[in-house]
C-alpha cells in the first residue's frame, strides 16, 4: 500500500501545480465556460491527464518496485490509458466546439472498442450463482456498454462546481482498494494516480470553481473509471468483481440511469439537455452550490464505503451492502420527485395486478352485452348492479329525466349493499366524480361513478369503461318509450 499512498500523493501534488499554468493556457485558447463571470476555463481533463502520468512516472523513478510494477503492468491497464488519450482528444475537440451525440456516441464506442481489441475485455461476469463466461460477441458488448455507459454517466454528473470530481475520487478510492484486494496492483497505482489528480485538481473545482472538468475531464475520469475496474473482473472470481463497481458507481450510474428513463417515458430524446440531475434537484430543494457539493461527497462516500462489505463473503454483509445501496437510491427517488420514475412504478405495479384488470374489462364487455337484451328499466339497474359489483367505485348513482313533462321529478337510485335503491347521496368531499350521460327520444338518463382519493390504483379500465357503457346505455334506452321509464305510479 505504501506505492499506492506514494503514487496518489505524487499525483495530487503534480496536479496541484500544474493547474494554474492550465487555467492560464485554457483562458488564453478561449477553452472558457462563458455562463460565469468571469469565463471559467474548462482545462480540467489535461490537468488530471498529466497529473496522473507525472506521478506513475515519478513513482516509478523513484521507488523500483513501483516502476517495476508499472512496466510489467497488466492487460487491461495499456490498452486503457491508449483508450483515455482517444477520449482525452474526443473530449478536447467538444469542449472547443461543442460536437453533437451524433459524432460523439460513435467516436466513444469505436475507442471503446478499440480498448477491447487490445486486451481489457469482461470475459466473466462473477455473480451469486457462479461465474458466467461471455463468448467473443457478448464480451464486446458488455466491455463496450460498460465503457461508454460510464464515460457519459460521469459527463452527466458534471453539472455543478466540485460534483463529478468529488464523486470520482471516491469511485476511483474503492477501484484502488479493489484492485490490491484481487491482486491487480498495476491497475491499482494506475487509479491511485487517477485519484490523486482528482484530489489535486478539487481545490480549483470547488465552488465558486477556477476552472471547470470540462467534456475532457469528465469523460477521462469516467472512462479510466470503466476500464480500470475492468482489472478487477479479470481475476475476481467472486461477487466483488461486479458488485464493489457497480456500487462505488452507484451515484452516476443512477443520474444516468433515470436520465435515460425520464427522457425516455417522455418521449424526448436520450441526448436532450435537461435541468433534473441529481444536483440540479439539490439546487431547486434550496441547497447552496456548497451544500450540493457536499451532499453529492457525503453519498458518494457511502456508497465507496457500501461497496467495500462486498470484500466480506458471508451473505449478510451482502445483504448489508445491498439494502444500504437500495435504501439510498430509493430516498433519492422518494425525495428528487423523479415523476416518470413513480409512473413506471405505477405500471409495473399494474402489471402485477393485470389479472385483475383483463377480469374486470371481460365483466364489463359481458355487461354491455346484458344492455343489448333490455326489456325494462329494471333491467338496466340489474346491469349495473352486476358490473360494478367489484366494489372499484365507492357510489354508483343512477338517474332518469323526462323530457316530454317537465313537471316530473328527477328519479334517482344508488347502489347499497351491491342493490339499488332510492335516493340521491351528496357527492363526499373527498369523492372524485366521472359522468356518464345517455339519452333516447323521450328521456335522459345518467350514471355517476364516485371513488375517494387516496384508494390504491383503479383496476377497471376507464377509458374502456365509458366507450362500451355509454353506447350500450343509449341502445338500451332508445328501446324503452317514456310510459315503461315513468309509468303512472314509481317504478
Amino acid at each position: 500500500m505504501g506505492s499506492f499512498l506514494l503514487v496518489f500523493m505524487l499525483a495530487a501534488f503534480s496536479t496541484l501545480l500544474l493547474m494554474p499554468l492550465m487555467v492560464t493556457l485554457g483562458t488564453r485558447l478561449n477553452v472558457v465556460d462563458n455562463t460565469r463571470q468571469p469565463p471559467v476555463p474548462r482545462i480540467g481533463g489535461w490537468g488530471i491527464t498529466l497529473g496522473t502520468a507525472t506521478a506513475l512516472v515519478l513513482g516509478g523513478v523513484l521507488f523500483t518496485p513501483t516502476g517495476w510494477t508499472i512496466l510489467s503492468a497488466s492487460p487491461v491497464l495499456r490498452p486503457v490509458l491508449l483508450g483515455s488519450l482517444g477520449i482525452l482528444v474526443l473530449g478536447t475537440l467538444d469542449d472547443f466546439s461543442p460536437l453533437t451525440a451524433r459524432i460523439k456516441l460513435p467516436a466513444q464506442v469505436l475507442i471503446a472498442a478499440g480498448v477491447f481489441w487490445l486486451g481489457a475485455r469482461v470475459e466473466v461476469l462473477s455473480l451469486p450463482g457462479g461465474p458466467i463466461e461471455l463468448g467473443p460477441t457478448m464480451s464486446l458488448v458488455v466491455t463496450v456498454v460498460w465503457l461508454v455507459a460510464l464515460t457519459n454517466a460521469f459527463n452527466l454528473l458534471d453539472g455543478a462546481d466540485g460534483v463529478a470530481a468529488g464523486s470520482a475520487l471516491f469511485s476511483a478510492t474503492a477501484i484502488v482498494i479493489m484492485s490490491a484486494r484481487v491482486g491487480n496492483p498495476a491497475v491499482g497505482l494506475a487509479t491511485a494516480g487517477l485519484a490523486g489528480a482528482l484530489l489535486g485538481f478539487l481545490p480549483f473545482n470547488y465552488p465558486p470553481a477556477k476552472a471547470f472538468l470540462g467534456d475532457s475531464g469528465s469523460m477521462v475520469a469516467g472512462f479510466m473509471l470503466a476500464g480500470f475496474a475492468i482489472g478487477g473482473t479479470t481475476k475476481g472470481a467472486t461477487l466483488v468483481a461486479v458488485a464493489v463497481p457497480l456500487a462505488a458507481f452507484a451515484l452516476p450510474i443512477f443520474d444516468t440511469t433515470t436520465t435515460v428513463l425520464r427522457r425516455f417515458v417522455a418521449g424526448q430524446s436520450v441526448f436532450q439537455r435537461d435541468d433534473r440531475h441529481v444536483h440540479h434537484q439539490l439546487k431547486k430543494a434550496g441547497l447552496s452550490a456548497r451544500q450540493v457539493t457536499a451532499v453529492v461527497y457525503g453519498a458518494s462516500a457511502l456508497f465507496a464505503l457500501t461497496s467495500m462489505l462486498f470484500f466480506n463473503t458471508n451473505v449478510r454483509s451482502y445483504a448489508v451492502a445491498i439494502i444500504l445501496v437500495g435504501g439510498s437510491i430509493g430516498l433519492v427517488v422518494r425525495f428528487m420527485r423523479l415523476h416518470e420514475i413513480n409512473e413506471l412504478a405505477r405500471l409495473a405495479k399494474l402489471g402485477v395486478l393485470r389479472a385483475k384488470s383483463v377480469s374486470l374489462n371481460v365483466q364489463l364487455r359481458y355487461a354491455a352485452e346484458r344492455f343489448e337484451a333490455t326489456e325494462d328499466l329494471k333491467d338496466i339497474r340489474d346491469g349495473l348492479e352486476v358490473l360494478f359489483s367489484s366494489g372499484e367505485f365507492d357510489t354508483v348513482v343512477f338517474t332518469v329525466t323526462s323530457r316530454i313533462d317537465i313537471s316530473l321529478p328527477l328519479m334517482a337510485w344508488h347502489i347499497s349493499d351491491g342493490a339499488f335503491v332510492e335516493g340521491w347521496p351528496e357527492r363526499q368531499p373527498d369523492e372524485w366524480e366521472v359522468k356518464c350521460p345517455f339519452e333516447a327520444t323521450e328521456w335522459w338518463g345518467e350514471v355517476r361513478l364516485r371513488r375517494r382519493v387516496g384508494r390504491s390504483s383503479l383496476m377497471l379500465d376507464l377509458n374502456l369503461l365509458l366507450d362500451l357503457l355509454q353506447p350500450a346505455l343509449s341502445a338500451a334506452a332508445r328501446r324503452l318509450g317514456h310510459d315503461q321509464v315513468f309509468p303512472s305510479e314509481s317504478v
